[in-house]
């Protein structure tokens, strides 16, 4: 039986690599990591938000609404492959545990980009019609 090696948050950005240029690729891993957020919502209550900004951003550069850094979108798309992949340093069977390293992996792409998540946010404010004083 072959065996698996843990996929870890360096092979992860390799990996993102190639989604990159792939945008049907890239909206694929989103839709796929998104479910698996809403079925892990209890487990991730701190870094379910970063995770939900991760998806939005991805989404809005996709459709080319929205330019981020290419550093930061390359870190964000690793995040949500090693949290769509069950198989990583701790793996997700794992009760309780199991998705301790994707809550800690997400926590430190969100830290590492606060900047560009703080900027996609005003824009989402700015550009979604959302705006708290927009008049309808």
């Amino acid at each position: 039986m072959k065996t698996r090696t843990p996929l870890t948050f360096d092979q992860a950005t390799l990996k993102a690599v190639s989604y990159i240029g792939r945008k049907e690729k890239l909206l694929r891993l989103v839709e796929i990591a998104n479910r698996r957020s809403e079925r892990y919502y209890e487990s991730l209550l701190a870094p379910w938000e970063s995770l939900q900004i991760f998806f939005r951003m991805i989404r809005a550069w996709v459709a080319g609404k929205y330019c981020a850094p290419a550093d930061s979108i390359l870190m964000v798309v690793a995040g949500v492959i090693y949290f769509a992949s069950p198989f990583d340093l701790i793996p997700d069977a794992l009760p309780v545990f199991g998705l301790m390293d994707d809550a800690a992996v997400i926590g430190c792409v969100a830290r590492a980009n606060l900047k560009a998540i703080s900027n996609f946010r005003k824009w989402e404010i700015l550009f979604s019609g959302d705006f708290p004083f927009a008049r309808h």
